[in-house]
């Protein structure tokens, strides 16, 4: 009866899995790194519920079938546990630095315990260390399963010692979730541990990445609702980190632009016709800055365009083919409106004196020049 409660509890939180992924999905597919790092978590706790439901409805039945699938599924049931808590770590890096190759930092020793943990879950397999299946069929610990615990726990401390020595660089709310993250899954696992047939881990660390959700992935959503581009926040933060050489360019170039007259769009059409043509050109930009680009939507009708630039030329390229663009939507669309882009733009070296509020006031002011000689 035991395994059937188990099961429940695991689909139940499957379902809580699921209902975040609808939440989150976006059909062009575009994620930002915290995003993705939250999808896998979400698939690895989903394989997790699966495995162990697996295990509690194939424990004591008769048969080779279901002695070979309960042997299997807990071979991989242990093979993947320790790498949620991986994908977790990677997460907390994020969270905090808001930069990939800082939080990929250090990932050859966080990948340590996983594969320890890999080569023992195997080894289990015919030896039975942590764990092993009796000839009735019935699911054992075995004698070295507080290994695996140990691996599973030096993510846990891991996390929550960098979080505590990073505190200061992250909000207080973020802070507070991150930290609280750990505790369902901490918790449950030392109840599961001195009360074996409890199996509670995994719907806790659903809990848990529910939490997450609701307190930063929702709550600091880095997109523009309307034109799926990349937010002003998102922009200051990747601005700051390319000015001070975090990515891989010495030099890029800044382009800000806004529509031409794009209230009297809204006044003569409507606002309904002024999202569309805020969209058109969110996709025209999308389409013409290229995959190392960034693009964000600065506020109101004014875009920036972030770009890898050894020099002035290549800024005017992104500036020629954007113009480009705009003239064969325009050509093509049956809208009442025309489309026309006024731009400013100016190169900056990364790893200078260069402020993000000095580049942005700079390419404003270049904007309005242009603006006023048109």
């Amino acid at each position: 009866m035991a395994g059937y409660a188990n099961a429940e509890i695991n689909m139940f939180s499957l379902v809580l899995l699921i209902i975040l992924f609808v939440n989150m999905y976006r059909r062009n597919g575009e994620y930002l790194p915290d995003q993705k790092l939250f999808f896998i978590m979400i698939f690895a706790d989903a394989i997790l519920l699966g495995l162990d439901s697996i295990q509690w409805l194939s424990d004591g039945w008769s048969g080779a079938l279901p002695h070979s699938i309960n042997l299997i599924s807990s071979m991989f049931y242990y093979i993947f546990q320790p790498f949620i808590c991986l994908i977790w770590c990677y997460y907390v890096r994020y969270q905090i630095t808001m930069d990939v190759r800082e939080a990929k930092m250090g990932r050859k020793f966080l990948l340590i315990p996983l594969f320890l943990n890999v080569f023992g879950s195997i080894l289990s397999l015919f030896f039975g260390y942590y764990f092993y299946v009796d000839q009735n069929n019935f699911y054992h610990r075995g004698e070295f399963f507080w290994v695996f615990l140990i691996l599973i726990y030096c993510y846990f401390i891991y996390a929550l010692v960098y979080v505590a020595v990073n505190r200061k660089r992250i909000e207080r709310k973020v802070f507070i979730s991150l930290m609280i993250f750990v505790l369902p899954p901490l918790f449950a696992s030392i109840l599961q541990i001195f009360h074996f047939g409890i199996s509670i881990i995994w719907p806790a660390c659903a809990l848990s990445l529910v939490v997450i959700y609701i307190n930063i992935q929702k709550d600091q959503l880095y997109t523009d609702h309307l034109t799926g581009l990349y937010n002003r926040r998102l922009l200051d933060i990747h601005l700051d980190s390319c000015l001070k050489k975090n990515g891989e360019f010495d030099s890029i170039g800044v382009i800000m632009m806004d529509i031409d007259d794009f209230k009297s769009i809204n006044d003569t059409y409507g606002h309904i016709v002024g999202d569309q043509a805020l969209v058109e050109t969110a996709n025209i930009l999308k389409k013409s800055v290229g995959k190392e680009s960034f693009i964000a939507r600065y506020g109101g009708d004014e875009f920036i365009a972030v770009v890898p630039a050894k020099g002035s030329s290549d800024i005017e390229r992104v500036a020629n083919e954007i113009e480009r663009n705009i003239r064969l939507q325009n050509e093509q669309s049956s809208a009442q409106y025309k489309i026309s882009l006024t731009m400013g733009y100016e190169k900056f070296k990364c790893g200078g004196d260069f402020s993000k509020f000095y580049v942005l006031n700079m390419i404003d002011k270049q904007m309005y020049d242009a603006k006023v000689k048109c």
